[in-house]
């Protein structure tokens, strides 16, 4: 009896942290899961589905996406797409992070060379947009906290939006065109300071 509770409390919590899709039910699933690649740069680190980026870069410039010596531990989806509807799916939860803002999230413009979309992360559980500067909500990705979080790409439309736990607070409908990828972890710039321990999991991908 006591390991049929524990089975069924596990499904629970599963089931309660799972990322369906938004916006209708008539998404096909992406299948085969997409490949993809780890980018860890000046100290950053990958451990499965944990990210993690020290306060300070360190010198170590190898591996794919550290030639500018950014702070980078990334997750790079090999599902490029230029057209169609695509959504990202997946649940977050910050483990610690410092006072700046860190990329936790990108939809990258690959012919650009440059991400298109940004979700940017900080202290008190304050999530920013587009160059991290625009903010979007307060006490909602507070440490500890597993959050859900989709993202919806129409290409041929220019549309993106971000939902969060299911609600939509971000719309952009000048998305150029072009072709993209999806990344997931924990990125920032040389103009910030890092420090964030980050887990990632449920991730999934459909389009229609």
């Amino acid at each position: 009896m006591r390991l049929t509770l524990v089975f069924l409390a596990g499904l629970s919590a599963a089931l309660r942290f799972s990322v369906p899709p938004v916006e209708g039910t008539e998404w096909v699933e992406s299948r085969p899961f997409p490949l993809f690649s780890h980018e860890q740069c000046t100290g950053g680190k990958i451990d499965g589905n944990h990210f993690y980026i020290p306060k300070s870069p360190n010198l170590d410039r190898s591996g794919p996406g550290c030639n500018n010596g950014h702070l980078r531990a990334q997750r790079r989806y090999h599902n490029d797409y230029s057209s169609g509807v695509h959504q990202f799916g997946g649940a977050f939860t910050i483990n610690s992070v410092s006072d700046t803002r860190i990329a936790i999230r990108q939809i990258v413009d690959e012919g650009r060379h440059q991400p298109y979309f940004t979700l940017w992360a900080g202290k008190w559980g304050k999530l920013y947009g587009v160059d991290g500067y625009q903010f979007f909500a307060r006490h909602i990705a507070n440490v500890g906290k597993a959050v859900r979080l989709n993202t919806v790409h129409d290409v041929e439309k220019g549309r993106i939006s971000l939902y969060i736990d299911g609600k939509e607070i971000y719309r952009d409908t000048k998305a150029p065109r072009g072709s993209f990828y999806d990344k997931i972890g924990a990125y920032v710039t040389d103009k910030s300071p890092g420090g964030m321990n980050i887990t990632w999991d449920y991730v999934q991908f459909w389009h229609k």
